[in-house]
């Protein structure tokens, strides 16, 4: 029998082309932030379960997994010393013509010194995810309605960036003692996912499986996102394996050009090849 699914045939792979701007995580994704992401495709099949075997692959998805989970024991409130110094800084910006905007500005000023924290810790690559996840999270809240100029922008930002800083400790231990467990999820979840609708991979690392992949696909085309179908089919005896007309039409970015033309393009060359194969055969 025929795998029917969100990608609607074997081998499918739906790249982002660009990079999402600077902004809070997408909710159809799992809230995971996309800004500095690259190389996105939904897997199937064996490239997919090949992907999904690799435990380290799960670091940004379960750090921003962890983060309200622990946010129930971390939720001190940001110091007077961050907050003051931060702010007198964020102004002398707006003073020298910066534009300050908290959702741009709050993740980038939050994670001004992960690097360095992050570098003596047991697992870089986990501290890191956490530290992201943790800002992002604080700033998102921080920053969904600014009204004012730019130094409310700044008030907010900084507001944001150092309440992530207060729990910073607090997150990390929390999440430690539940990461690995939280790895081993996304991996059951990711691996029963790619008989069929597959999974979404960002630079490698993953993002969301399974009936969830769809509303993450859209949330992200939505934004604007240039996408680039590709298909990989096997031509049999009886032609070709899959329903090349069906493939990704209804998830071409809004006013963007449609996906129809590649694939029939493509459903043309193949039926062609076919045919020869064939008459050839005869």
């Amino acid at each position: 029998m025929r795998r029917t699914g969100f990608l609607g045939l074997m081998g499918f792979t739906v790249s982002l082309t660009a990079a999402l701007p600077a902004s809070a995580g997408v909710e159809e994704c799992g809230n995971i932030r996309f800004e500095g992401l690259s190389n996105c495709e939904v897997r199937v099949t064996a490239e997919c379960s090949a992907s999904c075997s690799e435990l380290g692959i799960y670091k940004t998805a379960c750090a921003t997994k962890l983060v309200p989970v622990c946010k129930t024991e971390c939720s001190l409130s940001a110091t007077p010393t961050c907050t003051d110094s931060c702010t007198t800084q964020c102004k002398t910006d707006c003073d020298n013509g910066v534009n300050v905007i908290c959702s741009h500005n709050c993740f980038a000023e939050c994670t001004t010194t992960r690097d360095v924290e992050c570098s003596g810790a047991t697992d870089a690559v986990q501290c890191a995810a956490t530290w992201d996840a943790n800002c992002d999270s604080e700033c998102d809240a921080q920053c969904v309605t600014v009204d004012g100029g730019c130094y409310q922008h700044c008030i907010e930002c900084c507001g944001g960036s150092c309440t992530a800083d207060a729990n910073m400790d607090c997150q990390t231990t929390c999440q430690d003692e539940i990461f690995e467990e939280c790895e081993h999820e996304f991996r059951a979840n990711c691996e029963g996912s790619c008989s069929g609708d597959g999974a979404l991979f960002c630079g490698g690392e993953y993002i969301i499986s399974g009936s969830q992949v769809p509303a993450c696909v859209s949330a992200l085309l939505e934004q604007g996102i240039a996408v680039k179908a590709e298909a990989e089919v096997t031509i049999g005896p009886d032609g070709i394996d899959g329903d090349l007309s069906a493939g990704m039409c209804a998830y071409s970015p809004r006013g963007g050009a449609s996906l129809a033309a590649p694939f029939a393009a493509l459903a043309a060359a193949a039926g062609w090849l076919s045919r020869r194969r064939r008459r050839s055969s005869r």
